[in-house]
């Protein structure tokens, strides 16, 4: 037998080994984040209260992106925000808050979106314009008066 041929009998039998210990029980991944498993989640996906000063930061990275990407980037700055929020919550808790805050992003950077395009109907998602059409931007207000 060669090495290779015990190594991979060995990895055979240690899956063998895990798949007995874990028969009938559902799947957990070991490097997730505990509360955000959509086993057996119900209903996730609903607005549900977030701390104030969270949203506002969400809102802020929105409109971060646009000025210094013009709306685009990796969006790291956002998933950090949120994944350490929901951490400080109850595991139960976790899915409903991340989506609550991802929508609120989302729906701020639509809202940004509309805004650049009105100032300049040219624009498109990272095509540069001028930012300082942004001067008149307020949060949840879009329309300009």
């Amino acid at each position: 037998m060669t090495v290779a041929q015990i190594v991979q009998s060995q990895q055979r039998q240690r899956a063998g080994q895990v798949s007995q210990k874990t028969a009938g029980k559902p799947h957990t991944n070991p490097y997730g984040t505990p509360g955000m498993s959509l086993n057996s989640a119900g209903h996730y996906r609903k607005t549900v209260p977030v701390d104030k000063g969270v949203a506002q930061r969400v809102r802020q990275l929105a409109f971060e992106h646009m000025r210094d990407g013009y709306g685009v980037s990796d969006g790291e700055d956002v998933s950090k925000v949120i994944r350490d929020y929901t951490l400080s919550l109850a595991p139960g808790q976790r899915l409903s808050a991340s989506w609550t805050l991802n929508e609120i992003f989302h729906n701020e950077a639509a809202r940004l979106g509309g805004y650049v395009h009105r100032q300049d109907p040219s624009w498109d998602w990272g095509k540069p314009f001028d930012v300082s059409i942004l001067g008149g931007y307020r949060q949840g207000v879009d329309i300009q008066v």
